[in-house]
């Protein structure tokens, strides 16, 4: 059972709907979703390095989308990333079968940046679909630390002895986005795993075209 939760919650949502335009925001009998209709702005500042380094606090990865900064203390695992997907984990849960991870990964979408929108509502409507009975959805809308606009859903699944707490995190491109997926099984580390999500959101930025 451990594990297929886990192969759930790291292969769930990647946003396959999201390729084609979705005009309606559904509140289905099943889950309860809710949102902010408006963007709050978050203090704008620029926090990410154009050059991967390591330093005495953090290290900043450069991908081909992008460049992020991930706090000391965690690494890129290179057991569960893939050439499109990166998963960060700390050191002392690399033996737990269901570590607090961290993934980082672009996608696309048909959408513009001005659009945004109508990918927050592609997303809600993906979501109310797939998440279990039950299940209550939280949304809102705000920026980074760099001015991209920022949407982030978090909901709570559990199953049997298993409880997984997710907040996704959807920075806004043209015509694509970055997903920061924060996935949390041990709850008495949630705080730090949460500010590590945080940093990597707010120290995101997109690569050159």
């Amino acid at each position: 059972m451990k594990k297929r939760i886990a192969l759930c919650m790291m292969t769930l949502f990647c946003l396959t709907a999201c390729t084609s335009q979705q005009n309606t925001q559904t509140q289905s009998s099943e889950n309860t979703v809710s949102e902010a209709d408006a963007l709050e702005a978050a203090p704008s500042e620029n926090n990410a390095s154009p050059a991967s380094e390591d330093t005495s606090s953090d290290t900043v990865y450069t991908k081909a989308f992008g460049t992020y900064t991930v706090p000391n203390g965690w690494i890129e695992s290179s057991s569960h990333s893939t050439e499109d997907k990166f998963f960060y984990i700390s050191p002392q849960d690399q033996q737990s079968s269901l570590p607090n991870n961290i993934s980082v990964n672009m996608g696309q979408n048909p959408y513009s940046a001005q659009d945004h929108a109508s990918f927050r509502k592609a997303i809600l409507n993906q979501l109310a679909a797939q998440l279990p009975k039950g299940v209550t959805l939280n949304g809102n809308g705000s920026y980074t630390a760099n001015d991209y606009t920022l949407y982030t859903f978090t909901f709570t699944i559990t199953e049997e002895e298993n409880s997984l707490i997710a907040t996704q995190y959807y920075i806004v491109g043209d015509y694509k986005y970055v997903m920061v997926y924060e996935s949390v099984y041990d709850n008495a580390n949630k705080e730090e795993t949460d500010n590590v999500a945080k940093t990597i959101v707010d120290t995101f930025v997109w690569a050159e075209p």
